[in-house]
């Protein structure tokens, strides 16, 4: 699918496509399916689970792990924690996490513009302070994590964060730096096909 690698920043729908089998084409047996159908569960179908599907236990941990950092009810919104994501993955240069976390982010905070110019632009494009202040510390944490000191969270906290919502940034950035390698490692972004 080399074709589509001209695919650039965005916050459309994008599929994704394997360089290794799913495990739909392992051949697991009827037993093996339902097990593999229960552990995914409502990730069950995407290409990418059903990658990571050939290591069972890995993507059950991995799945009970990104949960717990996005859906906790608790410190950072969930609007900042997907854009730590999409910083991320836009240094990183994974197009197809950054064009879900971004659409995410949009849905939630209902900023399209904002998260589209860093999409554009790249993580020095001007932003709104506490978008800014995300990007910085996930920024920091992507390329240079050994450098972080106390003093990086100044701005967060100037934006009201707490000490469990700049953890929830520093986990939603960090969790990326892994889910970023799989996805650039394992496949690549293509266009949605047309619905018919």
């Amino acid at each position: 699918m080399s074709n589509d690698r001209h695919i650039t920043w965005t916050q459309d729908f994008l599929d994704w496509v394997p360089w290794v089998e799913t495990v739909a084409e392992t051949g697991a047996s009827p037993e093996q399916r339902a097990h593999i159908d229960t552990v995914l569960g409502q990730r069950k179908g995407s290409t990418y689970y059903e990658t990571l599907a050939n290591d069972l236990e890995s993507v059950r941990t991995r799945t009970l792990l990104f949960g717990h950092i996005f859906d906790s009810k608790s410190g950072a919104p969930r609007a900042d924690r997907e854009f730590a994501a999409t910083a991320t993955s836009r240094v990183n240069g994974c197009v197809y996490c950054a064009s879900v976390h971004s659409r995410l982010y949009s849905n939630l905070s209902k900023q399209r513009g904002v998260v589209q110019s860093l999409l554009d632009n790249g993580v020095n494009t001007d932003l709104p302070d506490r978008e800014r202040a995300v990007t910085d510390l996930s920024v920091k944490l992507t390329t240079d994590p050994e450098a972080i000191e106390e003093s990086d969270f100044a701005a967060l906290r100037k934006q009201g964060f707490d000490d469990l919502a700049i953890l929830d940034v520093i986990q939603s950035a960090a969790i990326f730096g892994n889910a970023n390698r799989l996805m650039l490692s394992l496949g690549e972004p293509a266009l949605q096909a047309p619905k018919s």
